[in-house]
């Protein structure tokens, strides 16, 4: 049986890359989304390797999910969600999508979203 931080692990796993999936994000960003190498992402995408919690890569995975699931709640489903994420954005001052190679700029797209979706 496993411990339910191994549960945990594949759970979240499994959210990164579906979320990397659902927003059009190819394994190259992933890696730079996670601050790991490409390998890591294919391990990961292929169940071969789970996050740890605690870890930067962990943290980071639950900031895409976020902006994820942020995005589908505001724009309605995966397709509006890619055009948001690759479209220049005035209130964050860049597209998104290159925001989110770096912790400080995912960060600021999860922050962004949950200030415009305080507004509605």
């Amino acid at each position: 049986m496993k411990s339910a931080s191994n549960a945990e692990s594949a759970v979240l796993s499994k959210a990164f890359i579906r979320a990397g999936e659902g927003l059009g994000i190819a394994d190259a960003e992933l890696s730079a989304v996670l601050g790991e190498d490409v390998s890591s992402v294919q391990l990961l995408r292929h169940g071969h390797e789970l996050l740890r919690p605690g870890s930067d890569a962990w943290s980071r995975a639950l900031l895409l999910v976020e902006v994820y699931q942020s995005l589908l709640a505001a724009v309605g489903d995966e397709r509006n969600a890619r055009n948001w994420l690759g479209s220049e954005n005035r209130g964050l001052c860049s597209r998104p999508r290159g925001l989110i190679k770096s912790r400080t700029g995912l960060e600021q797209v999860v922050q962004y979203l949950a200030a415009n979706r305080s507004l509605t």
